[in-house]
């Protein structure tokens, strides 16, 4: 439902492709959202948990041990797991080849979750946290490439992943 819910987000957004629930061949994976804008490509989870969104330092005294939690709920592995995605769709585009890389972004977008008033956390190991509204602001930010580029991009990356 969340993937459905934030696939709708996106397709009200100008100017950008959104290729939805793609394999990854050669694994079970799969990757919720591959998002090709003007500011980047951008893989993103969507993930329906419910509570505040916030990063915790569970460590001790002397050492940080820094977590994503929502609610009470411990989703430090989602942002983990966005690596080997991430890596998937620069191979897709190293074999084009596609030179240079375009900047590719993983985001976690929550699309339930309760984001803190002040100092809601924007990102966590690398990835960006992002809800249903401030995901439309982060992928139409910046403007890296024309429309005939973000095709082409789209095209590759519409190749290396089918859908599921």
């Amino acid at each position: 439902v969340g993937e459905e819910e934030l696939a709708e987000v996106l397709s009200t957004v100008e100017g950008v492709r959104v290729l939805h629930d793609r394999r990854v061949p050669g694994t079970r994976g799969n990757i919720d959202h591959l998002v090709v804008a003007p500011a980047g490509v951008f893989v993103v989870d969507a993930k329906r948990h419910r509570g505040p969104i916030r990063v915790r330092d569970v460590g001790g005294f002397f050492k940080r041990d820094e977590r994503l939690y929502v609610g009470s709920r411990d989703c430090s592995k989602l942002a983990e797991g966005l690596g080997w995605q991430v890596e998937a769709v620069e191979r897709a585009f190293r074999a084009v080849p596609i030179d240079p890389l375009p900047p590719i972004t993983p985001v976690l977008c929550f699309v339930d979750g309760e984001w803190p008033l002040l100092t809601p956390p924007h990102s966590f190991a690398g990835v960006r946290l992002e809800g249903p509204r401030s995901i439309r602001k982060l992928i139409m930010a910046n403007r890296f490439f024309d429309e005939a580029t973000v095709d082409l991009l789209a095209r590759v990356l519409a190749g290396a992943f089918p859908p599921k």
